[in-house]
């Protein structure tokens, strides 16, 4: 009784240990998609506000994209993946813009023949709400692309 003790707490042991080094292995196999420079504050899907700057965009498991700056870092929730038919020839982020405010609606990459598409934060909605139709949508260019 006591060895079957001594090994269940070992195997206990063994796989908390296992399972607390899954997020650092996840984080090192982040895929890198994209470099852009943002020259306005904005918002992503997850309400958090970032500062114009230089971002490096990255994938994290499937569903989450990981936008991280000099100073500042945030992740989106992918709301879809809209396939486009053939291969994007320039890379770009789409942002809907109301008023002063910018949010971020879409990421495609260059070569890639899919647009990552990203839900609404309680601000943006507010924000539609507030100004009613006048929207518009602004490109920025990605700079840099890779896998």
């Amino acid at each position: 009784m006591r060895t079957f003790t001594k090994v269940s707490a070992r195997l206990f042991a063994a796989v908390l240990a296992a399972a607390s080094l899954a997020p650092v292995a996840q984080a090192q196999n982040r895929s890198f998609v994209a470099r852009i420079t943002v020259p306005f504050a904005f918002e992503v899907s997850s309400g958090r506000q970032l500062n114009p700057g230089v971002y490096d965009i990255s994938v994290s498991g499937g569903q989450t994209m990981v936008i991280r700056g000099t100073n500042s870092a945030a992740l989106a929730m992918i709301w879809q993946q809209a396939n486009v038919g053939l291969p994007i020839s320039h890379g770009k982020a789409v942002f809907t813009h109301y008023g002063d405010k910018y949010y971020l609606r879409s990421i495609s990459v260059t070569g890639s023949s899919t647009r990552l598409l990203f839900a609404q934060s309680k601000h943006e909605r507010e924000s539609a709400v507030a100004s009613g139709k006048s929207t518009s949508s602004v490109d920025v260019a990605l700079l840099q692309t890779g896998r």
